[in-house]
């Protein structure tokens, strides 16, 4: 998806501080982009336009990312971008895999694409990264997957997103066997497990938690 994505963004600012921000930004995200002038970027048939929030306007009725926009958290950017260049919504899905333990797991699909792979080392971090996705990245489901290696870990996520989100977030306890296909003992390998298995999770069907009979 993103090979895709990387053909359909044009840069197009005469604003010298907005560009270096806007080129800063896409660099960090490893995204391409074509740059245009103002004028050139109207008449194109560019799918996503960034630009400075001065020259906004005269982009009526196109696909525009503003650079103020840009302080974002960067996955939270990337799930704008693909909203915007995706125009059938028909899979209006964001699906988080967590794989807990004493390093957690956790893997984002959204609209299809996989936007983020990350491991962190407390439930507090991970937590307030999940929240945050949750909160601001928009789509009509979201289901979070929650492997069952670490039970009291995960049902204490599962009970802190519900106590957060209630019955706008599907949280499902997914049995993990089989979703570590990696074994070795150097960190770098383990975090591929783990992001492995955060990914497996989060297309495996499991049991809907209720948090009235699965209190941790």
């Amino acid at each position: 998806m993103w090979e895709t994505i990387n053909q359909k963004i044009t840069v197009a600012t005469l604003n010298a501080k907005s560009y270096y921000k806007i080129i800063n930004t896409l660099k960090l995200l490893q995204l391409n982009y074509e740059e245009l002038s103002p004028s050139e970027a109207l008449n194109s048939y560019s799918k996503i336009i960034i630009t400075s929030k001065e020259e906004s306007s005269i982009f009526k009725k196109r696909n525009i990312i503003m650079d103020s926009e840009l302080n974002e958290n960067p996955v939270i950017i990337k799930a704008k971008i693909l909203r915007k260049l995706i125009k059938s919504h028909t899979y209006d899905q964001l699906t988080i895999g967590i794989d807990p333990g004493n390093r957690i797991g956790i893997s984002i699909f959204y609209l299809y694409d996989e936007i983020e792979s990350v491991v962190l080392s407390t439930i507090e971090s991970a937590l307030n990264f999940i929240i945050t996705i949750l909160s601001e990245i928009h789509a009509k489901k979201k289901i979070v997957r929650i492997g069952n290696g670490n039970i009291n870990m995960a049902k204490s996520i599962a009970f802190l997103i519900k106590s957060n989100f209630k019955d706008l977030v599907h949280i499902e306890i997914v049995n993990e066997h089989g979703t570590s296909s990696i074994q070795n003992s150097e960190s770098n390998r383990r975090i591929l497990k783990d992001k492995s298995s955060a990914r497996l999770i989060a297309f495996r069907n499991g049991k809907t938690f209720d948090p009235k009979i699965d209190r941790p």
